[in-house]
C-alpha cells in the first residue's frame, strides 16, 4: 500500500469516527430536548427529525468504517452515496425545519404562567433568573387577581417599587433563546461541513484503491 492509501485510509477512518459521535451526540441532544419539552411543538418535529438523521449517521458510520479498514472499493462508494444523501438531508432540514426558539419560549412561559395560576410557583424561577415578570408585564397578575409576588423584584426586595421588573418573562426567554438559535445554525453546519469532507476522503479513497486495483496486473 502506498503511503498516499495509507493516509487517505487513516483520515477516512477517523472522520468515519467523529461522524459516529456527531451522529450519537445529535440523538442524545434531540431527545433531551424531547424529554424536557414533551409538549412543545416548536422542536417535537426538528427533534425527531434529528434523531433519525442521527440514527442513520451513526449507523452508516459503521459502513464506513468497515470499508476502511477492508480497503473495499464497493463499500466505499455505497457509503459516499449513504453520506451524500444525507448531508441533502440535513441541509434541507436546516432550512425547512429549524427550530422555532421564539415559539419555544412563549410556549414555556405560558405552560409557567398557566401553573403559576394555581399557586405552583413556577414563575418565580424565570422571574429570578431573567429579571422579569409576569407572562407578558406585571399586569399580568392584577388581570389574574395576584398579587405581583417578590420574585417580580430585584433582589426579591417589594419595598421599593423602582426595582419591579416591568417586562414579562415571554420576551427575556425568547432574547436569552436567540443565543440557542446561533449555537444551533453552528452546530448543525458544523455537521453538514464534517460530512461532506468525509464524503469527499471517502471517495478519494474509493478513487485510489480502484487505481491501484487497476495497475497490480502491469507489475
Amino acid at each position: 500500500m502506498s503511503c498516499g492509501t495509507q493516509t487517505l485510509k487513516i483520515s477516512s477512518f477517523i472522520l468515519d469516527f467523529l461522524c459516529c459521535v456527531f451522529g450519537a451526540l445529535s440523538i442524545a441532544a434531540c431527545s433531551y430536548a424531547l424529554i424536557v419539552f414533551p409538549h412543545s411543538s416548536a422542536i417535537r418535529i426538528p427533534c425527531i427529525l434529528g434523531i433519525v438523521l442521527g440514527i442513520l449517521l451513526f449507523g452508516s458510520t459503521i459502513v464506513g468504517c468497515v470499508a476502511a479498514l477492508r480497503e473495499s472499493i464497493r463499500l466505499s462508494w455505497i457509503y459516499a452515496a449513504i453520506l451524500l444523501a444525507l448531508v441533502f438531508a440535513q441541509i434541507t432540514v436546516i432550512f425547512a425545519q429549524p427550530i422555532n426558539f421564539e415559539l419555544l419560549a412563549n410556549e414555556t412561559i405560558y405552560n409557567a404562567w398557566q401553573q403559576q395560576l394555581y399557586n405552583n410557583g413556577t414563575m418565580s424561577y424565570y422571574e429570578i433568573k431573567y429579571q422579569c415578570c409576569g407572562k407578558s408585564g406585571p399586569l399580568d397578575y392584577a388581570a389574574s387577581g395576584l398579587r405581583i409576588p417578590p420574585s417580580c423584584y430585584l433582589n426579591q426586595n417589594t419595598s421599593i417599587s423602582m426595582d419591579l421588573f416591568t417586562i414579562g418573562c415571554d420576551k427575556r426567554l425568547a432574547a436569552a433563546f436567540v443565543t440557542g438559535t446561533r449555537y444551533e445554525r453552528i452546530s448543525d453546519w458544523s455537521v453538514v461541513g464534517l460530512e461532506t469532507l468525509t464524503v469527499m476522503v471517502t471517495g478519494l479513497f474509493a478513487i485510489t484503491l480502484q487505481n491501484a486495483e487497476r495497475r497490480r496486473p502491469y507489475r
